[in-house]
């Protein structure tokens, strides 16, 4: 089983419509996955049209100590081969995993039967900037796919992920895919900033091509769809991505 963030410490770089594309696109593919929505803003289950009165259990009650949740029960089918686990109280699971004395262990005891369940692929929505809930994602994955806006403010702080993971004592290598997003090829600003990836993250080979800016993909999660049942260019764009993720991470 597979463990993938979407991760990025800066906001508004599109990391919910990457993480759902690539979980919706991966199912296609046949690959049983399950999408875990840590960001609190809850965009990767309304992308999925998924709204909270669909809920049953959710990650909050997975590690409510007062509670005794069965895993199962907080699992809802999304699509054919793609399952969500949604959040509630984003705040108050922050909160619980500062009282964890080992971090670095607490997701795999919390997420222990989802290999049983036979999935291949977990895929982990994260909030932006630094959280103890990402901290214990990142312990937790074994590969980062970090979506970045190809505009200067995003391209040049996307570094940070290094120092974060230091902060950490977690090896670089997990960084398996950087995704360039919302790109517009007709700007030269785009470009530079594009080129200015390629050159930063160069030597290890693992930018994708870009995911060109389409307002068909703002509508597809507004509907509550994905690419994939909303428009065939941004589809293909993302079945790009997949064919690098997948070779990546085999």
């Amino acid at each position: 089983m597979k463990k993938v963030a979407v991760l990025n410490n800066k906001g508004g770089v599109g990391k919910s419509t990457v993480a759902v594309q690539i979980s919706h696109g991966l199912a296609k593919l046949g690959f049983k996955v399950v999408l875990v929505d840590l960001d609190g803003q809850n965009d990767s289950s309304l992308f999925l049209g998924i709204s909270e009165d669909k809920y049953n259990k959710t990650f909050y009650d997975l590690i409510n100590k007062r509670d005794n949740v069965d895993l199962k029960d907080c699992i809802i089918s999304a699509r054919e081969g793609l399952d969500l686990i949604p959040n509630s109280h984003i705040e108050e699971i922050n909160s619980e995993f500062y009282r964890e004395t080992r971090i670095d262990l607490v997701l795999n005891e919390k997420l222990a039967g989802l290999e049983d369940l036979g999935y291949d692929y977990v895929i982990v929505d994260c909030g932006p900037q630094r959280t103890k809930i990402n901290d214990a994602v990142l312990c937790y994955v074994d590969h980062i796919v970090m979506p970045v806006q190809v505009e200067a403010a995003a391209v040049r702080a996307c570094g940070s992920i290094y120092e974060y993971l230091s902060d950490l004592r977690l090896t670089p290598e997990k960084i398996s895919l950087i995704i360039p997003n919302m790109y517009d090829k007709r700007t030269k600003d785009a470009k530079e900033n594009l080129n200015f990836l390629h050159e930063f993250f160069g030597d290890e080979g693992i930018v994708t091509d870009p995911i060109n800016r389409r307002v068909k993909i703002t509508e597809a999660g507004k509907m509550g769809k994905t690419v994939f049942e909303y428009d065939e260019e941004a589809a293909n764009q993302f079945f790009k991505v997949l064919e690098r993720l997948v070779g990546s991470i085999a």
